[in-house]
Order: C-alpha cells, then structure tokens, then sequence
C-alpha cells in the first residue's frame, strides 16, 4: 500500500497521471503529445524493362496522320534492335538504321488496357535509311509513314509479347509480332 502511495506521489510531481502512458511524456492539453514516426511507406516496386537488345520484330498496326490505324500492306516493315545500341529494319521498299536507348523506369502493362504510361522511354537517334524507288505509289506512301513514326518515337512497351511503340506523349504509333 505505501508503495502505491510513493508511485502515485511520485507521478503526481511528474504531472502525469496514473493512467498515463509514460512513452507519450507530458500529454496536458497546453502540450501536444509526441508523434512515431510515421510507418515508412514504400512506393511501387520498380519492375525490371525487359531486354530490348537482340529483339526483332514485324510491324503489323500503325497509325494514320489521320488518327486512325491500319494495318502493313503488301511488304513486310521490320525493326530490329542490337544490344550494341543499333536498330535497323525494313521500312517496306527501303532499309533503316539508327541508335537507341531506353532509360528511365519500365512502367509494367497491368491495368488490361495499353495506356501512355506503359513502358519505357526510347530515344531513336541518327535515323538514316536508303531512297530506293518503290514501284507502288500507296508502299512509298506507308513507307513515308513509318520512317515519321521512328523519327517521333519517345516510348515502347512489350505487352503480351507485341513491341508497341508510342511517341514522347504516349500515342500510338505502331505495334507489332516477334519476327
């Protein structure tokens, strides 16, 4: 009993209470009561880009200066993509050939629907290809089409095994098939 009497003494000279929680300190209304440090939240585990170096591929989809898309007609357009950093392809009558690079996180494709954020930023740099004449007025046409998209490329993603390539806004541009 003399030992309850000396603690509740004791704490009364504190200013604390009996009931006080003795981690929390002086918790008066005058005195805010001190806080944890708030859990550590971690944010969205990074994914691993999968390895663009030694793929190639056939575009089968792209799109129209009008918006609206369409499929490769009559030739094969290709794309393939080095480790070394070199890509280079068939744009339908002529060869290509740049470099790349791809920083920046890999967004992975989760939500079922392809959207601007899936991927990865692609740099297409030192884009050269040869001007051979085609023989087909609407293949020169789609040709033209193509080497635009490599020129404005600013994104690609791999979801479901199809390359798709989109523009520093994410639109669109063309999606393909492993050759």
């Amino acid at each position: 009993m003399a030992l309850v009497a000396v603690l509740g003494t004791l704490i009364a000279a504190c200013g604390g209470s009996a009931g006080a929680d003795p981690t929390l300190g002086d918790t008066s209304p005058d005195t805010p009561a001190p806080t944890s440090p708030a859990p550590s939240t971690t944010s969205e585990e990074t994914v691993d880009a999968p390895e663009l170096g030694g793929t190639s591929w056939i575009v089968t989809t792209y799109a129209l200066p009008s918006g609206s898309l369409t499929n490769v007609w009559k030739t094969d357009v290709t794309i393939a993509f080095a480790a070394d950093g070199t890509f280079s392809g068939s744009s339908g009558c002529n060869e290509y050939q740049g470099t790349w690079t791809a920083s920046g996180p890999y967004d992975e494709f989760t939500s079922g629907v392809p959207d601007a954020n899936d991927g990865q930023e692609l740099a297409l740099n030192d884009l050269t290809w040869t001007e051979r004449a085609c023989d087909d007025e609407a293949i020169m046409e789609q040709e033209g089409e193509i080497l635009d998209h490599l020129q404005n490329a600013g994104r690609w993603a791999l979801i479901r095994d199809v390359f798709h390539l989109r523009d520093a806004d994410g639109s669109f541009l063309f999606e393909t098939e492993p050759a």
